[in-house]
């Protein structure tokens, strides 16, 4: 089976990631730092990458705005670019594994033929995948930044089907956390899914994952 992957909140921890890259920025730069800082980034990060998912935006835009917003709604003078910058340097040096990661690839690794499929910025993640190890399990990676349309767009899944050959559907399955991005996606394209629903939230009604995990050690029951 080929086994299409995504990484931030499945295999590496972006949110862990993010947290500590911003701490340091805003303690390098003298910014007030709290919890609602994070709380205001991972909130507006969220609608800025959906946006992007929509096709509505740019990853040239994202780079350029998304400091800017964040810093306007905490009411903080700053230099977004700058800190934009700074923050893909420690988001790309920085690989928190998500728990289980390591211990589903090893399973996964000798049974699969496993593929990354990530909306992420190719250079920070790969940088992060060689960081945790994890690159050596995969026998190739897609990137929406060299495809040019980001999961869950259909030309996204054309383009990694082009690539393998075009495999049965029914022989390919996408583990991901983004409801929005894989599952959706995954849906889309008529191939089987599996949300890594870390924190039980709610399932939209107008998508239906395959299979739903709490933690990746399930997917050993699954595939």
């Amino acid at each position: 089976m080929i086994v299409l992957l995504d990484i931030d909140n499945t295999l590496i921890d972006f949110n862990e990631c993010a947290r500590h890259s911003i701490i340091k920025i805003f303690n390098d730069f003298n910014l007030p730092y709290s919890d609602n800082v994070f709380k205001t980034f991972t909130d507006e990060n969220i609608k800025i990458w959906k946006r992007l998912e929509n096709g509505e935006i740019t990853k040239a835009y994202l780079r350029d705005n998304r400091w800017n917003i964040i810093l306007e709604k905490l009411g903080i003078i700053a230099d977004g670019p700058a800190i934009e910058e700074l923050f893909e340097k420690g988001i790309s040096e920085s690989a928190y594994e998500v728990t289980g990661a390591k211990e589903m690839l090893d399973y996964l690794y000798p049974k699969h033929d496993l593929y990354v499929v990530s909306n992420g910025f190719r250079a920070v993640q790969e940088n992060r995948l060689n960081l945790s190890d994890f690159k050596k399990y995969f026998k190739g990676m897609f990137f929406s930044e060299d495809i040019g349309v980001n999961k869950p767009q259909k030309e996204f899944f054309d383009y990694c089907f082009y690539e393998l050959n075009n495999p049965e559907k029914e022989n390919v399955i996408l583990i991901g956390d983004s409801i929005s991005a894989d599952i959706k996606g995954g849906n889309s394209y008529n191939i089987k899914t599996i949300w890594f629903n870390k924190n039980n939230e709610k399932c939209p009604d107008n998508v239906t994952p395959t299979y739903i995990v709490r933690t990746l050690q399930e997917i050993q029951n699954i595939i």
